[in-house]
């Protein structure tokens, strides 16, 4: 390889790992509700308001104070309602926009419930859709699931 290829792959690799950010997450979904006091608190543990059109990445978690209550829209078209007093992480949410075999959703719930409307990994691929609770593991086996934990 001449110097001037050399050069410009190294030159290509530098602006990638300038453009790179440590913890940066895939966004799994967004807010399209938001009533009472509802917090979002990302991987590094840094807390932010959610408000309607905020967006989910996944590792983040979501806390909902007594009264309060979210409504997520995910990105493979699932709905998740979050219930009062409610403290839930996104541990693991992968889909690539199509159905191939490796999407999966993986949340856990500290305290509190939600309901959700599964979308396509729900559907179409069951055993990669869990939500852990301090006292079991749950999978699902239909398109409604409303866990809970207190």
């Amino acid at each position: 390889m001449n110097r001037s290829v050399m050069t410009k792959l190294w030159g290509t690799a530098f602006v990638a790992m300038l453009l790179w950010v440590p913890g940066a997450q895939a966004k799994i979904g967004d807010i399209i509700f938001v009533a009472g006091d509802v917090k979002i608190t990302d991987a590094q543990g840094k807390v932010r308001d959610a408000v309607r059109g905020t967006a989910i990445e996944e590792g983040e978690g979501i806390q909902t104070a007594p009264g309060a209550s979210a409504q997520i829209r995910m990105v493979d078209q699932a709905f998740i309602a979050v219930r009062p007093d409610t403290s839930m992480k996104f541990e693991r949410y992968q889909f690539q926009g199509k159905e191939d075999g490796k999407e999966s959703a993986f949340m856990s719930i500290v305290r509190g419930g939600f309901r959700s409307i599964t979308g396509l990994i729900g559907r179409a691929n069951k055993a990669n859709y869990l939500v852990r609770t301090p006292v079991a593991t749950i999978g699902i086996r239909g398109s409604d699931i409303q866990p809970m934990h207190f």
